[in-house]
């Protein structure tokens, strides 16, 4: 079974040879990485190039001039041969049994099932010691099940997935018009065409924090705009459940937005108010930090945000 490892990279000089070297060390060896360079301004280029002429029947290079990280993973699954899929970005890395213990568990549940991995945090060096897992770090008998958990308690990341290509099939390609959380709605769309989701033990993704050319650390209108974008798609999902405890994950995100965005954005906020307002739900979830927190146990989250929002 050929997994496909597709990523895009974009000025990752300083990561880029870490993330390779970490497929290069998987103890499952069926795999091809595909590297789709969005015309970094640094080495990366130079970088990457010198894997693939190590690897020339492993690792393919292609430029995908200035289209973004979304176009260059839809360049990527056109190239891919692989019966699965494992997107990752330039600056994640695997442990080395991450995809063997993703296929073995393919290997008894078939393409029905997404595959999941726990993935972990970090700065500067990769954690020794490995934390305890999260709410998502558990097998799901419904993918409704999952987007629940994950939007009221954490999120998930790209590259915990190991995806069967027909569920990517399905779905559709990623999003090129969106810049924030396109992640969070590819995967959306690629977790309602699954049966469930399968938990991989002892599977790791680290995940670099604070990347000095992160898209996400600066956080423009237009970003903005995205993330609220997102979180109406998912408004979807009562087609298949509409239930208590998937409008409270609803009204959740967008009071998520509401708390992060809501002085950025007024009109962005009323939009996501009217959203809260149509669902029926009143916010009962935590969101925010300690201080936020305890105004709104005095005073209620809904008047605290209104609260914040002024400011």
């Amino acid at each position: 079974m050929l997994v496909s490892i597709i990523i895009p990279c974009y000025n990752a000089a300083l990561y880029v040879a870490e993330t390779i070297e970490s497929i290069i060390a998987q103890t499952y060896t069926n795999w091809e990485c595909i590297i789709i360079d969005d015309h970094s301004t640094d080495n990366s280029w130079q970088i990457i190039e010198s894997y693939q002429q190590r690897y020339p029947e492993k690792i393919f290079i292609y430029k995908n001039p200035r289209k973004g990280a979304c176009a260059a993973r839809n360049t990527g699954v056109d190239y891919a041969k692989g019966e699965y899929i494992q997107f990752m970005d330039a600056d994640d890395v695997m442990n080395i049994n991450k995809l063997k213990n993703q296929i073995l568990l393919v290997e008894k549940f078939g393409n029905d099932f997404i595959y999941s991995s726990q993935w972990i945090p970090f700065k500067k060096n990769i954690p020794t010691v490995i934390p305890e897992k999260s709410a998502i770090d558990n097998n799901f008998d419904s993918p409704v099940d999952w987007l629940v958990t994950s939007w009221l308690y954490i999120s998930g990341q790209t590259a915990i997935w190991l995806t069967p290509r027909i569920l990517i099939e399905k779905a559709g390609k990623w999003n090129e018009t969106l810049v924030m959380n396109d992640d969070g709605e590819y995967f959306f769309r690629v977790l309602l065409q699954c049966k469930g989701i399968k938990f991989a033990d002892e599977a790791y993704v680290f995940y670099r924090r604070d990347v000095e050319n992160s898209i996400t650390k600066i956080i423009s209108s237009s970003k903005i705009e995205d993330i609220l974008k997102t979180y109406q798609s998912y408004e979807q999902i009562l087609t298949l459940e509409d239930s208590k405890r998937v409008r409270t994950a609803l009204v959740h995100n967008y009071a998520s937005f509401i708390y992060s965005y809501g002085n950025k954005r007024k009109d962005l906020a009323k939009i996501a108010w009217k959203r809260i307002d149509n669902l029926g739900i009143t916010i009962n979830s935590k969101i925010g930090g300690k201080k936020f927190q305890k105004l709104a146990s005095i005073i209620g989250t809904t008047s605290a945000l209104k609260i914040k929002s002024l400011f």
